[in-house]
C-alpha cells in the first residue's frame, strides 16, 4: 500500500438542532428583541446609532458603582433604544414568541427576590460557534471528530467492563487512561486518532437562507415521575436554557473534508498500533454501531412518553430508510455532536456510570448519588418553557462521504414540500425583518435631518447674533437704535405680524421723537427711510396721527 492520504467529502445533514458551545452568550447588552427577531449589535455600532444626548446618558449610567441596579439600568437603557439600534444590528436571529415575550417582560428588571438578595435575569443567550466574519455557523472538526473518537473507542473496548486498575481511580481520573488502555498509547504520536484529519465543516446554504435560530432547552423525566397514581412534573423539569442553534432538517447544509493518513506496514514507537490504524469503511461502521441504536432508543422511548414531534419523527424515520443502501456500504453514518447530546452518546458501552442526583436523604438531610448505566432526564429542544409534546432531541447529524474527485447524487429524500414551506417561511420572515428595518431606518433618517437642519438654524442664528452684536458695538447709539428698528421689523416679518398699535410701532414713535430733537442729519434721513418701510408693512394710524407722522418724516428729511 502506498503512504499518503485517502481523502473524503462530507456532507452533514443536521436532523435535530445543533449547539455548539463557545463560552460566549449574547448579553442583553448587546442585542435587543423587537416582533420575531433578536437584533445583535457591537459597541461600535452602538455609539453610531445613539445621538449625543442618548450617548450621554448611557455614559452617566456607567459612571455608577458596579451593582446589580447598574446591570438593570443598562439592559433597560438599550431596551429603550431598540429603535434606533435596530437599523444598525450586524446579526439577526429569529426568536420565538414566548422568548421574545419572556424578554420584553423581565429586560432591565429584577427577575426575583431570594434571602433579601436582588437577583438579576441576565437574559443570555447560549451562542453557537460559527464564522464571525459571516455570522454563519460552523460544525467544528474538532467536535466531529471527538463524536467518532468516542464510537472508535467503544469499537475497542466491545463492551467490556473498567479494567481494575482504572476501576480504583477516582471517577474523574478515569478518562485518559481508559483512553490509552484502549487506543494502546503512551504518548500524541503513538494516538490512532491522529492518522485522523477533520477539518471545519461550513455552512454551504445561500446566505439569504436562515443560518441559527433560538430555541429553548428544556430538562424532561426519560420516566413519569406520579403521585397518587398522576404523573407529576418533576423539579428538574423547571430546568430550561435558551440557546442559538443549526435549524434541522437542512439537508447537506454543511460541507467538509475528512483524510485519513494511510503508512502502509510501516511500524515503530512513534507510529499508532497497526491494528488501529482504520479505513473509512470501518469508521463508518463503528459509528453506525454506536450511535444508531442511541438514536433507535429516543425516538421509541420519547416517543412512547409522548415528547416527540410526530411530523420531525417521521422524517427522520424517511431519511433512515432512504439511507440504509448508504449505511450498508458505509457511506453514511450518524453522529451526535454539540450540547445537550446525552451522557450515553458521550460514554462507552460497559464502562458507561453516570452520576445522578437522587435528592436529599430524609434522615441526613445530605444530598444523596447514585451511579447509573442511563440518565434519568433528557434535554429537549422545544419552543416554551412548558412544553411537553412536539419536542425533538439535540445533536443528530447525517454525515454522508464520497472520495474527493466524485460528487454526490442526489439528495435521496424527498422533503420537497417540508423544504419549499420552509424556504417560504424564511422568505416571509427574512422580509419583515427587512420592512421594519427600511422603515425604521428611514424614520431615523428623517429624523436625524430635522435635527441636522435645526442645529444648523441654531448655528446659523448665534452667528448672525455674534455678527450683529459685533456690528452694533461699532455703531453710534442713533445706529444702534436703527439697527433695533430693523432687527424688530425682520421678526415681525418672519412671524407675519402686523400691529399698527404694536411693540414695533410704539419703539417707531419714540425714536421719531428722540430723532427731532437731536440726531445728526445723516441718521435723521435714514431714519425716514426706514419709518416708511415700517409704516409700509405694518400700516399708518388714522387719518390724523396719519398726517403727524408723515410731517415728523418729512422734518427729518429737511435737516440734511
Amino acid at each position: 500500500m502506498s503512504h499518503g492520504f485517502s481523502t473524503w467529502q462530507l456532507a452533514i445533514t443536521p436532523l435535530s438542532p445543533v449547539h455548539i458551545g463557545t463560552g460566549e452568550d449574547y448579553e442583553p447588552t448587546q442585542y435587543v428583541i423587537d416582533g420575531d427577531g433578536l437584533y445583535s449589535f457591537s459597541p461600535e455600532a452602538a455609539l453610531r446609532a445613539l445621538p449625543e444626548a442618548a450617548r450621554a446618558d448611557l455614559l452617566r449610567i456607567l459612571n455608577g458603582p458596579p451593582t446589580v441596579e447598574l446591570l438593570k439600568q443598562v439592559q433597560a437603557f438599550f431596551h429603550r433604544q431598540a429603535e434606533r439600534l435596530i437599523p444598525e444590528a450586524e446579526h439577526v436571529i429569529p426568536v420565538l414568541p414566548t422568548i421574545a415575550a419572556e424578554y420584553a417582560e423581565r429586560v432591565g428588571k429584577t427577575a426575583q427576590r431570594e434571602r433579601e438578595r436582588d437577583i438579576i435575569n441576565q437574559l443570555r443567550i447560549m451562542r453557537t460557534y460559527g464564522d464571525a466574519a459571516t455570522r454563519r455557523p460552523i460544525l467544528p472538526g474538532s467536535s466531529l471528530k471527538g463524536a467518532i473518537r468516542t464510537a472508535l473507542l467503544d469499537r475497542v473496548n466491545g463492551g467490556a467492563s473498567l479494567p481494575p486498575d482504572i476501576k480504583r481511580l477516582p471517577e474523574h481520573k478515569r478518562n485518559v487512561p481508559l483512553q490509552k488502555h484502549l487506543f494502546g498509547y503512551d504518548n500524541f504520536d503513538q494516538d490512532p486518532m491522529r492518522l485522523v484529519q477533520l477539518g471545519d465543516a461550513a455552512d454551504v446554504r445561500p446566505s439569504e437562507t436562515l443560518g441559527t435560530e433560538i430555541r429553548y432547552a428544556v430538562n424532561r423525566k426519560r420516566q413519569p415521575v406520579t403521585k397518587d397514581g398522576r404523573e407529576i412534573a418533576a423539579q428538574a423539569e423547571n430546568l430550561r436554557q435558551v440557546v442559538e442553534c443549526i435549524p434541522l432538517l437542512r439537508p447537506r447544509a454543511f460541507q467538509g473534508q475528512l483524510s485519513l493518513q494511510e503508512l502502509g506496514g510501516l511500524t515503530g514507537p512513534k507510529l499508532p498500533a497497526p491494528e488501529l490504524r482504520w479505513t473509512f469503511e470501518e469508521l463508518a461502521e463503528a459509528c453506525q454501531a454506536f450511535y444508531r441504536p442511541i438514536l433507535e432508543r429516543e425516538l421509541q422511548e420519547l416517543g412512547s412518553r409522548g415528547y416527540l414531534d410526530a411530523g420531525w419523527r417521521a422524517a427522520i424515520r424517511q431519511i433512515l430508510e432512504a439511507q440504509e443502501h448508504a449505511f450498508s456500504a458505509r457511506r453514511a453514518f450518524l453522529l451526535r455532536v454539540g450540547f445537550h447530546s446525552g451522557a450515553e452518546s458521550v460514554t462507552l458501552n460497559g464502562v458507561r456510570s453516570i452520576k445522578i442526583n437522587m435528592g436529599r436523604d430524609p434522615q441526613t438531610g445530605r444530598t444523596r448519588y447514585e451511579d447509573l448505566p442511563v440518565t434519568k432526564t433528557v434535554w429537549l429542544a422545544a419552543q416554551d418553557i412548558q412544553q411537553r409534546r412536539d419536542l425533538v432531541p439535540f445533536g443528530w447529524v447525517l454525515v454522508e462521504a464520497i472520495p474527493h474527485d466524485q460528487a454526490f447524487a442526489d439528495w435521496p429524500v424527498g422533503l420537497t414540500e417540508q423544504g419549499v414551506n420552509e424556504a417560504s417561511d424564511e422568505a416571509n420572515w427574512r422580509g419583515g425583518i427587512e420592512t421594519r428595518r427600511r422603515e425604521l431606518r428611514e424614520r431615523l433618517d428623517a429624523e436625524r435631518a430635522r435635527d441636522q437642519a435645526q442645529r444648523e438654524a441654531t448655528e446659523r442664528q448665534v452667528r448672525e447674533e455674534a455678527e450683529r452684536a459685533a456690528r452694533l458695538a461699532t455703531l453710534s447709539e442713533q445706529g444702534r437704535q436703527l439697527e433695533g428698528l430693523r432687527t424688530r421689523l425682520e421678526q415681525d416679518r418672519r412671524a407675519n405680524l402686523r400691529q399698527a398699535g404694536g411693540e414695533l410701532a410704539n419703539r417707531l414713535v419714540a425714536v421719531l421723537k428722540e430723532a427731532a430733537e437731536s440726531w445728526p442729519a445723516e441718521d435723521c434721513v435714514a431714519l425716514a427711510d426706514l419709518a416708511e418701510e415700517i409704516y409700509g408693512y405694518i400700516g399708518w394710524p388714522t387719518s390724523k396721527k396719519k398726517r403727524e407722522r408723515q410731517a415728523q418724516i418729512q422734518a427729518l428729511r429737511q435737516r440734511s
